[in-house]
């Protein structure tokens, strides 16, 4: 039977979040109602979420987040939970705490629109997020409450239907150049072999002699090994390239659009991967340069392109998602951190955003990463063994909960050149990990 769940008033945030974790996570169908008498008289599976129970039914207490409409600095309660401190903690309730609006907060990115000191390039620390503190960042957490959801209904509630779903592994690319020395050019070649000699660096002296002689590939070019380790395990791989006339003098360090390597292999990768925009750094304040590189692609697949993820991982909301939907994006790929891994929104499963201005939910779908080559090299530090043992702990923690795994890496960090030797045997173990056994 359906299940049928009591709340004083369905608002856009409730609305949102029980769909979200019944529909997406637990695949569980269900019916909200404001009437007590209906509920009441109903003989099925049934909860109610409220300040206060109706009578001896399953209560799930509410914390009152779900019932504003305002976005206002919160003073959170937390609470031990098993071995975890969790938020919206309540008392008299089913669960200690609040697991619908904890949910909210963390899928709506809620604190995101708060006042905060951002980083170097403006976005928003991954160490002032409430899942750092509590330590809960590097685990899929609003899934596995999910879970822990769907154990405790189904031990309290009979004739309770919950659905399937299936462990998928999604390795996206990041091109921000797709060659090192190939397309540059002679003068900046010629700049980076007197800098080269100047330095002593005579593994990249080798490089851009060999590479400029036809006898060795180019560094970046790691695009045949992508595609046979791609389907040697049978997966989908999603690759987002930058296209920018004109962007960030020192960050938006591409080939020019218009080179004719590089819009063939944008054909080539298309022919076995899918492909979305990498909107560039300068672009994230300019819809007009988003809209201008959007239509480059565009033209060159003779089709709409709308996935996207963004340069340096830019993200400021509300800003850049209404940006991406005036653009025609449809989905973004964006949401993670650059100096930690884990679950930016707390879930492994893709979601639509959700306006807390409009207070509506959008129809631009994010969907989260887990783990990015820059961080664990750059910000945490690792060698290449300690690298493969987070990720493999990433990994395991969406599995358990049959969700999906994103994965964020670039072409350059398997040219096995410089700082990034030893990187590409990490990949071929975390492509290894998206077999389910």
């Amino acid at each position: 039977m359906q299940l049928l769940v009591y709340t004083p008033q369905v608002t856009p945030r409730v609305k949102y979040i029980f769909n979200f974790i019944f529909r997406e996570v637990l695949r569980c169908d269900f019916e909200f109602t404001s009437v007590a008498k209906h509920f009441m008289a109903y003989e099925g599976p049934k909860f109610s979420y409220a300040s206060a129970p109706l009578n001896k039914e399953l209560f799930f207490k509410a914390d009152g987040l779900l019932s504003k409409n305002s976005i206002e600095t919160l003073t959170i309660s937390t609470t031990d939970f098993g071995a975890e401190r969790v938020p919206f903690a309540v008392e008299n309730s089913a669960l200690p705490f609040d697991i619908f609006a904890a949910s909210f907060y963390f899928v709506s990115r809620y604190e995101e629109y708060l006042p905060y000191t951002p980083d170097e390039h403006f976005r928003y620390p991954a160490k002032l997020s409430l899942q750092f503190e509590l330590g809960l960042l590097k685990v899929p957490i609003v899934d596995q409450w999910g879970v822990i959801l769907k154990n405790l209904l189904l031990n309290k509630l009979s004739n309770l239907y919950f659905g399937s779903r299936k462990f998928e592994f999604i390795p996206t690319i990041d091109i921000d150049r797709a060659y090192h020395f190939k397309s540059s050019g002679v003068i900046k070649n010629t700049l980076r072999f007197i800098r080269a000699i100047a330095k002593g660096d005579t593994e990249r002296l080798s490089n851009i002699v060999n590479t400029g002689l036809g006898k060795r590939k180019d560094p970046f070019d790691t695009y045949q090994f992508l595609r046979q380790i791609h389907e040697k395990y049978g997966l989908t791989s999603i690759f987002f390239f930058l296209l920018s006339h004109k962007g960030d003098r020192n960050h938006d360090i591409n080939i020019h659009p218009n080179d004719e390597l590089l819009q063939q292999l944008i054909k080539d990768t298309q022919k076995v991967a899918k492909i979305g925009i990498h909107p560039s750094y300068a672009s994230n304040s300019n819809v007009v340069k988003l809209k201008e590189e959007k239509a480059l692609l565009d033209a060159l697949l003779e089709k709409n392109i709308d996935l996207s993820r963004q340069h340096y991982l830019k993200l400021h909301l509300p800003k850049t998602y209404l940006q991406l939907i005036k653009a025609g994006i449809n989905h973004d790929y964006t949401m993670g951190y650059a100096s930690q891994v884990g679950f930016r929104a707390g879930t492994c499963t893709p979601f639509f955003w959700y306006d807390l201005q409009l207070e509506k939910q959008s129809h631009l779908k994010v969907h989260p990463f887990a783990v990015m080559d820059a961080t664990l090299i750059r910000y945490l530090k690792l060698w290449p063994a300690q690298a493969s043992m987070l990720i493999n702990e990433l990994v395991e923690s969406v599995k358990m909960v049959d969700g999906t795994f994103y994965s964020l890496w670039h072409n350059e960090s398997l040219s096995e050149t410089g700082h990034w030797k030893g990187w590409k045997e990490v990949y071929e173990k975390m492509m290894a990990l998206s077999v389910v056994g």
